[in-house]
């Protein structure tokens, strides 16, 4: 008889023993430094701890990221762990793996949605997405990021219209999402009030699709450019309807020239600047555009190395600013370095 109550009783740790006489909120307060991966698990302890583990405290901001994850082990969670608690999600599929299976399918996602009506902010990476529409997506969401995702063609491009958007959305980050086109773009700034936009290794957008989403861009605070197929005109227009922009950053912009960076005067609003690797600019230009700005506060130039003390006199003429020169501050930071003719 004894033995059979200790096969049914929880497997208890001599250091989980140690730690019963805390009271829940101490332990709560160290369950929540563990990875998902051990939190699971740590439910095995005792039945206080099983308890413990899904308290709704412990699953409000959920990362997946350090583990490779498919939609049968989201689903496992979802139905166990998961609940009206959950604000955000990070999740790392298995995009690169042989079979490439699926991290949301529709069913998936709209069951997130509905148990998880309280999610804010979704951010995936390495997922093969393709045979999942936006639209599929939680309704609730204002952030969304998609790192290293594969989607279709058309992917933001929805036939129902902007009635099947996400309606609370304000912030979109995508970083290498090869497959987002012109009217993808301004697909979701018509259908969103996007206060930030970050589009990286988005080599088919082009001048065109800015131009199409112009007059969705009047609520954008913060935009990143990197490694994009624009040109300076799509600055230019950029400048003359993203009047609440604060924070902006052209990364690797390798055709940006003095003339091109004299487009963005108009942007009387802008309080950070980065230039990173821009290496066609000059110090004169950088100063004379830069002295346009009244409310310029940050000014990064990492990756630029400026001629004849050009660095400092950028910052001779911008006294108010902050400016980064990673190449004469921080010279140990490997950087793809280029030298500018002023």
């Amino acid at each position: 008889m004894a033995a059979a109550a200790a096969a049914e009783s929880p497997l208890i740790y001599p250091e989980a023993a140690g730690l019963s006489c805390f009271p829940d909120s101490v332990l709560l307060h160290i369950l929540s430094f563990l990875p998902v991966k051990d939190l699971v698990r740590s439910r095995r302890v005792s039945t206080r701890w099983r308890r413990l583990v899904l308290d709704k405290t412990l699953w409000k901001d959920v990362d997946l990221t350090p583990y490779k994850i498919n939609s049968k082990i989201l689903w496992h969670l979802l139905r166990r762990y998961m609940s009206g608690s959950l604000r955000s999600l990070r999740v790392r599929g298995c995009l690169h793996s042989a079979k490439k299976p699926d991290l949301l399918t529709p069913a998936l996602s709209h069951a997130l949605g509905q148990r998880c009506p309280g999610l804010r902010c979704l951010k995936l990476r390495e997922a093969d997405l393709r045979r999942l529409s936006y639209a599929d997506l939680p309704p609730s969401l204002k952030r969304l990021e998609l790192h290293h995702c594969e989607i279709c063609l058309a992917w933001f491009c929805m036939p129902a219209g902007p009635a099947a958007s996400l309606p609370q959305l304000e912030h979109l980050v995508l970083y290498h999402v090869p497959a987002l086109t012109n009217g993808d773009l301004e697909e979701v700034c018509m259908c969103n009030q996007l206060r930030t936009l970050v589009l990286s290794g988005t080599y088919r957008l082009t001048d065109h699709g800015v131009r199409l989403a112009l007059h969705y861009l009047g609520r954008v605070e913060r935009l990143t450019l990197q490694s994009c197929n624009l040109t300076e005109g799509a600055l230019r227009v950029l400048a003359s309807h993203a009047g609440a922009l604060r924070h902006l950053d052209l990364v690797g912009f390798h055709l940006l020239t003095d003339v091109g960076l004299s487009y963005l005067t108009p942007l009387k609003t802008l309080e950070s600047l980065g230039l990173e690797q821009c290496c066609q600019l000059s110090s004169q230009g950088v100063a004379a555009a830069c002295a346009a700005l009244p409310g310029l506060r940050r000014l990064n130039l990492d990756g630029i190395r400026f001629r004849d003390q050009g660095i400092s006199k950028i910052r001779d003429s911008l006294p108010d600013c902050v400016v980064t020169n990673a190449v004469l501050d921080s010279p140990a930071r490997p950087l793809t370095l280029c030298v500018t003719s002023g």
